[in-house]
């Protein structure tokens, strides 16, 4: 009987602290390092680095990789983005249509929706976090230029 209960706390009690451990310092899965290599890890046989991608994120305030890595994309292009949009064309504007989920055959007319909102979008000479934003809301106007 002793040894059930003494099973059933510890396993409360790793389960329980499992949402303190899970926001440590470091990338997806516990990564510090942004090395692309750490990514490709064969998970399918592991079940510690399964357990890691599922529960990692447990209870993490302000935690979004995407939203991280959109913005790193925003900050580091920027001014590249910036000239491209006001001709209406570039590799950036296809990346950035490829990173808001735009179909392949409609990057060209995204590259023309960023262009015709240009002021809107690129008002300032610094990036801004509400860009994504206001994107979104001009992508939801013009569904046309970037799906189907």
């Amino acid at each position: 009987m002793h040894l059930k209960i003494t099973i059933l706390i510890t396993t409360f009690c790793i389960f329980l602290n499992s949402n303190v451990w899970a926001c440590h310092k470091g990338g997806p899965m516990g990564f510090a390092t942004n090395d692309p290599g750490g990514f490709s890890l064969d998970i399918t046989l592991s079940p510690t680095y399964t357990g890691a991608s599922t529960m990692g994120t447990s209870d993490c305030k302000n935690w979004d990789y995407t939203n991280y890595k959109k913005n790193q994309f925003l900050i580091s292009q920027w001014p590249y983005l910036n000239e491209e949009a006001s001709q209406g064309k570039g590799r950036n504007l296809v990346a950035l249509a490829r990173i808001v989920g735009c179909v392949e055959k409609k990057q060209k007319t995204f590259s023309l929706l960023i262009h015709e909102n240009y002021t809107l979008l690129f008002y300032d000479s610094s990036a801004h976090s509400d860009f994504f934003n206001k994107l979104e809301i001009i992508i939801s106007q013009n569904p046309s230029y970037c799906f189907g």
